[in-house]
């Protein structure tokens, strides 16, 4: 690459953040660090992100046959109020997995709401689903795995994000104690008090290191954290969900790019996005890693997706040919520039 190359390059990448309202951002390319933005080192929420972390956990329990993806709810004594009839409790592990397990029980609220378009949605009539048939992003689905995870393995979740992920891959800014939050709520995309939601909140650095061990085949420091199975299983697009790009298809836990996505992510890319703008983004056709974190200190809201401009202005900092460039650092912000 050329400086000429390398300096037009890098001031579209500056130019793109200028316009979002980024917190913090991460790019690494082959384990190194390619760009970053602002703070790297102060935990905020990761909303739904959360999802995929714990999506990891399971992995684990697959390859150890501890459960199975066929396992159904009621034989592993899942039951809510009002009581789930017996179509919803036939629905399996890898239908919460999906988001498809055809359970929604009536709302504490007028209406749901729309995470993708920001605006209300009408909640699904209960039974007009069987399990497997249709997917619907629903909390009750991603907080009753936290709940079979306990029950099936006898771990609290939040010991074992920080034994099995945070510990092994030397995170550096999380404190489980301080970082972790089980709410026992009602909220509009169906999550009852009889399963909480367990908030996480990760610095970007340490988010990256996740995505580096899925991005390296589930291995950190020669040690196999995740299955490479499960990885290779749980990013690939399973659901067609009928939503826009880049949620026109999910897997396990996993937004994943399809060939026939319009994402400028490249098919067999994979992320775990959160409400507002949180978002880790593995590109194993790059090499890349890309993290990125919008903290709302000042109330304004980010949309759900990274922006096409700063997706496109990130890849191209990866010369494919002569490797990543210099490392560069943009303010506001501090960024210590340390190799994961």
């Amino acid at each position: 690459m050329t400086n000429a190359g390398s300096n037009a390059r890098q001031a579209s990448f500056r130019c793109a953040v200028r316009k979002h309202n980024i917190t913090g951002l991460r790019v690494l390319r082959h384990g190194e660090v390619l760009a970053t933005v602002g703070l790297q080192d102060v935990p905020y929420p990761v909303h739904s992100i959360r999802k995929s972390i714990v999506g990891a956990l399971f992995g684990r329990l697959i390859e150890r046959k501890l459960v199975r993806l066929d396992t159904t709810l009621a034989e592993l004594g899942i039951d809510d109020v009002p009581q789930l009839t017996p179509l919803e409790r036939s629905a399996t592990l890898e239908h919460l997995l999906m988001s498809s397990s055809g359970v929604y029980l009536p709302l504490n609220f007028e209406s749901s709401f729309d995470i993708f378009t920001n605006r209300p949605a009408n909640w699904p009539t209960r039974g007009c689903a069987a399990p497997g048939e249709s997917f619907h992003y629903s909390n009750w689905d991603f907080n009753v795995l936290g709940e079979i995870y306990q029950r099936v393995c006898g771990i609290a979740l939040f010991v074992a994000i920080d034994r099995l992920l945070a510990e092994p891959l030397e995170f550096r800014d999380w404190n489980p104690l301080e970082h972790t939050r089980l709410s026992y709520i009602h909220d509009p995309l169906g999550a009852t008090p009889r399963f909480p939601n367990y908030a996480i909140r990760l610095s970007v650095r340490d988010l990256a290191r996740f995505g580096q061990l899925y991005l390296e085949g589930g291995v950190s420091h020669c040690e196999q954290i995740v299955p490479t199975e499960w990885i290779t299983q749980s990013t690939r697009p399973i659901v067609e969900t009928g939503l826009q790009s880049p949620f026109q298809h999910y897997g396990y836990l996993w937004w994943s790019i399809g060939d026939d996505d319009t994402s400028p992510l490249p098919p067999g890319s994979y992320s775990a996005i959160g409400l507002g703008g949180q978002i880790l983004s593995v590109v194993p056709s790059y090499g890349v890693v890309i993290v990125a974190i919008c903290a709302h200190e000042h109330g304004d809201v980010a949309p759900m997706t990274m922006a096409d401009d700063i997706t496109k202005a990130v890849l191209g900092l990866v010369d494919e040919t002569t490797g990543p460039t210099t490392t560069l650092t943009t303010q506001p912000g501090r960024s210590d520039g340390d190799i994961v």
